[in-house]
């Protein structure tokens, strides 16, 4: 049985807390000097710069980065995010008949690009390329790559996203330059990507998160401005990022045009970050509805066992989404495939040790391409190697130990509800930010429920008991039947209403009369 002091013990095991003076130095990552000295020569001469991003959270807010440092340094930079449907990820010969310039910049793309990589050796142009994604060897030939996960490399914590390397970037050009930008300007930026890339929130992205979600709830800039009246907030935890602010950015770019999100994080007033939200917010419920169908489409076809494939006439822009559905519905890894002729644009999601990257490796004698991590991956074949792909993968999966195959959860232990006070949620909130590396614990109770009251949408409020101790708690989405005694899979959560404040239970799942 837990008590607040084991609870204390148990999540002090979990987290490296640094201090602000602790976070690694940007001279720690490899290359960064060549690729800072590139480009403090190409402000000299005047060259012709440009950037290109990708179209996720981590890629917009990146190119969000690089586009206001280089504002702020007074040099005219071009950023260019590529079009989803039109031109693919990333750095793409299709993207290079777009490009003129001096120097090519790639942020969160570009440890694949392969043939675009050749055609600017071929033109002249010198490309750097800063990534954060899983480097296949031999490398692509650009003039500098700055990777933490690439060979011999000496970041300490190579766990970070496409953003923190061109923020670090950034800061190198801020010391080269002598131009004494405060970094930390950008952490409200910064710490959207960090969040909504699922970086395990621990070590040096623990106390950027930390320190971007209170530059959030301060922040003058009118998309930080827009966010706190749009979600009513005044404080922002990495859940509201996670559920709230991501999707709504991401929707941009797998709806319509990343441009969108560009556009709103870069608003230079109240009523064009206002208006771009609002595009947002409303291409983020279409996002919704199209994915919740696919979803429901590619359980009903599912006739996988170790793998889940699908594939369909879905649209390109939410099967990542279905993918990450799937992962949580039959806890098995998945792809899911937008069949578009001759050619399968796939997006994959894994879970606990099953390495998705290591799996599609080796099948990469039947893909086009493909690029990602351990946990999310996109890729491409051809229609007719469809069926050598699957079973290759799903022979690969099956040799995995079964233990491997989770979702965690997180459940610290058995709580008693007498335990579930203010104290304890002091406790709890200390150790936030909760997500990727430091989940936010869940806690397991056998109660009575004394009342139930239907909200709406199958939202229930309910007053649940303990030992003659009584607890408000809700359940959101509960299809199911409640009995007079129950076990509860639940969070603590804060409750203010008319001035009120009370403890509150946040119920996961539900077991019945156990």
């Amino acid at each position: 049985m837990l008590t607040k002091q084991k609870i204390k013990e148990l999540l002090s095991q979990n987290i490296t807390e640094l201090k602000p003076n602790e976070i690694p130095h940007f001279e720690e990552l490899k290359n960064i000097k060549i690729a800072t000295d590139r480009i403090i020569k190409a402000i000299k001469n005047n060259e012709k710069i440009i950037v290109v991003g990708d179209y996720d959270v981590d890629g917009v807010t990146a190119s969000t980065i690089m586009n206001q440092f280089f504002k702020l340094i007074n040099y005219p930079l071009e950023i260019i995010i590529p079009d989803r449907f039109n031109d693919g990820y990333g750095l793409t010969p299709n993207l290079m008949n777009k490009i003129d310039c001096d120097v090519l910049i790639t942020v969160d793309n570009g440890i694949s690009s392969y043939e675009a990589s050749e055609i600017c050796k071929k033109r002249g142009i010198d490309l750097i390329i800063t990534d954060h994604h899983t480097p296949t060897y031999p490398l692509p030939e650009a003039y500098t790559i700055i990777d933490p996960k690439q060979k011999d490399e000496t970041f300490p914590f190579p766990e970070i996203c496409g953003a923190e390397v061109a923020w670090y970037l950034c800061a190198s050009l801020n010391k080269s330059l002598n131009t004494k930008i405060d970094m930390r300007e950008f952490l409200d930026i910064l710490v959207l990507a960090i969040i909504a890339d699922v970086m395990p929130l621990n070590h040096i992205n623990r106390i950027l998160v930390k320190m971007g979600l209170s530059r959030l709830a301060k922040s003058q800039k009118p998309f930080a401005i827009i966010l706190r009246e749009a979600l009513n907030k005044n404080f922002f935890t990495s859940e509201d990022v996670a559920f709230n602010i991501a999707p709504r950015i991401n929707s941009a770019g797998r709806m319509k045009h990343a441009n969108i999100a560009f556009n709103f994080l870069n608003s230079t007033s109240l009523e064009e970050a206002r208006r771009y939200y609002t595009i947002l917010n409303e291409t983020n419920e279409d996002r919704k509805e199209i994915e919740k169908n696919i979803t429901k489409l590619c359980i009903e076809k599912n006739q996988n066992e170790n793998f889940i494939i699908a594939v369909g006439d879905f649209h390109e822009g939410v099967v990542g989404i279905v993918a990450s559905r799937l992962v949580h519905h039959y806890k098995l890894p998945a792809i899911v495939f937008s069949d578009n002729g001759e050619i399968l644009k796939g997006s994959g999601r894994s879970l606990g040790d099953v390495n998705l990257y290591d799996l599609i490796d080796s099948c990469r004698e039947y893909t086009l391409g493909f690029g990602g991590h351990k946990l999310a991956c996109g890729l491409s074949i051809k229609k007719e190697n469809l069926e050598r792909f699957t079973q290759k993968i799903n022979s690969e999966t099956k040799k995995l130990p079964k233990e491997y195959f989770y979702l965690d959860e997180f459940i610290l232990g058995e709580l008693p509800l007498s335990e579930c006070d203010f104290e304890l949620l002091e406790i709890l909130e200390s150790f936030e930010p909760y997500g990727e590396g430091n989940p936010r614990p869940k806690f397991r109770a056998k109660v009575n429920i004394e009342n139930i009251r239907n909200l709406k949408d199958n939202h229930y409020k309910l007053i649940i008991s303990q030992n003659g101790v009584y607890k408000d708690a809700i359940i959101f989405r509960y299809d199911g039947k409640f009995s007079d005694k129950c076990e509860i899979i639940f969070t603590l959560n804060k409750n203010e209403f008319n001035g009120n404040v009370n403890i509150q239970l946040m119920i996961d799942k539900i077991k019945n009369n156990p």
